[in-house]
């Protein structure tokens, strides 16, 4: 289906709309993205179609708290009309110096009250919806780290990674646990259940020179987990890898934690994401996105080898940032795995990313995994990828990805930033639910012949 958009201007920000319409059309090839342009302040919104946009853009702020809900009645009305399958959004550009403006600080106080009304009023939605309207709240505040420009205040500021793993300049490490405590005498005796591999994401780039560091030492593994942590963190599982253990039984685990280069899977065009969370559309950027996930299936093809080509016992796992990157790859995949189990995230799908990339329009896309499990941990009190932007995609994995075999948790209470307690993290206490029942039976041995 073709995208129609709505864009609203003032005057004087006509002439730099005009390039953006023309990438947009060039990359759309004339068929995909229909752009309607309407320019003023309070100008007479097209009211004999309403149903026909999926996404309409404000360009500059409203000016009023008043013409913004005006304008996002559109896309209410669109949202009515159900005449396709594409979502409907409001966008609002908004540029840090019109942070303090009329516009923004009308806007503010309507989420303030809309939140007052949630904390009030069940049918509002609760601490859901207080969680979601609080992420929208956050980023309009004044505390943005960068500039408009992306770049750092502060040009001496370093942000290379000080975890053990970077500063150590690890290449590749190996570590073996068990899932219970043992003596140490009994632990050097005892065959682990955990296997645990860490290796840098740019390391992948050369598979061949880093694989023989990544050998197995655990012989017949019932599966393999790649696990993408989350941003500007190598280490949340450091001291948890007897968690990944499987029950008694079911035999070992091997993990491989991919460490991101730069503690993050791919750039963020929006600096508005650092400023709250993503309340109701991401912006997410391909190009570094597709980076990523090109070393990651080289990791899958190798893991996948590793099992004697039993693709069905890998399995992706992540956490916020790395959930949505790891889901990119179980969407694309070619190869059938086993399943794909996430915390606190959201799709890697439209309308966060550019129509012509969502991977569940591609006419070309891969249903190899269509009916693989898929589970997902969703926050409650997720201010930064709230439980009903995660809903909302869930089900348009369904209803559009044809996904048959998808299940989301919220979890009364759940922040994205976990517990703030020394509690086990809640997103192995997920896998652990979880995991052992979309293991695969393993495949017989292929018979010697005579």
């Amino acid at each position: 289906a073709a995208w129609a958009v709505l864009l609203i201007c003032e005057p004087a920000s006509l002439k730099a709309v005009e390039p953006v319409l023309a990438k947009l059309r060039q990359a759309s090839n004339g068929s995909t993205v229909n752009v309607e342009v309407v320019v003023g302040r309070t100008t007479q919104l097209p009211q004999a179609s309403l149903a026909r946009y999926n996404l309409v853009i404000n360009w500059d702020v409203p000016t009023t708290a008043e013409e913004y809900l005006r304008r996002v009645s559109v896309a209410q009305e669109a949202g009515f009309g159900g005449v396709d399958d594409l979502p409907r959004v409001v966008y609002t550009m908004v540029l840090e110096r019109q942070l303090k403006g009329r516009g923004c600080r009308e806007i503010k106080l309507l989420l303030r009250r809309a939140i007052r009304f949630a904390q009030t009023e069940l049918v509002a939605g609760g601490a859901a919806k207080v969680a979601e309207l609080d992420s929208a709240l956050q980023y309009l505040g004044n505390n943005f780290d960068c500039d408009e420009d992306g770049e750092d205040d502060d040009g001496d500021a370093d942000d290379s990674c000080d975890c053990m793993h970077c500063t150590s300049r690890s290449g590749c490490a190996l570590s073996f646990h068990m899932a219970r405590p043992e003596s140490p005498l009994k632990a050097v005796a005892a065959a682990p259940t955990v296997e645990v591999v860490r290796v840098p994401l740019q390391a992948l780039e050369d598979l061949s020179a880093v694989a023989p560091l990544m050998a197995s030492r655990v012989q017949n593994h019932a599966c393999t987990l790649i696990c993408l942590h989350n941003m500007y963190c190598h280490t949340p599982w450091d001291g948890y890898e007897h968690l990944f253990a499987l029950p008694a039984g079911m035999g070992a685990v091997r993990v491989v934690m991919v460490l991101a280069t730069g503690s993050s899977w791919h750039d963020y065009p929006d600096v508005g994401s650092f400023a709250g969370g993503v309340a109701w559309m991401d912006i997410l950027d391909m190009e570094s996105m597709n980076k990523a996930d090109r070393l990651i299936e080289r990791l899958v093809e190798h893991e996948v080898g590793l099992l004697g080509g039993q693709g069905e016992r890998l399995f992706l796992m992540g956490a916020s940032q790395g959930g949505g990157q790891s889901m990119l790859h179980f969407l694309r995949s070619r190869r059938r795995l086993g399943g794909w189990i996430g915390a606190v995230c959201h799709a890697p799908t439209a309308p966060h990313t550019p129509c012509n990339e969502d991977p569940l329009t591609d006419a070309s896309r891969p249903l190899v995994n269509c009916d693989r499990p898929m589970r997902l941990l969703a926050g409650e009190l997720d201010s930064t990828f709230p439980a009903a932007l995660a809903l909302r995609d869930v089900e348009r994995l369904r209803r559009v990805g044809g996904f048959t075999n998808v299940e989301v948790t919220v979890q009364k209470g759940l922040t994205h930033e976990g517990p703030e307690d020394d509690s086990d993290p809640p997103e192995l206490m997920f896998l652990q639910k979880h995991l052992p029942s979309m293991i695969a039976p393993r495949a017989p041995p292929s018979p010697v012949s005579q």
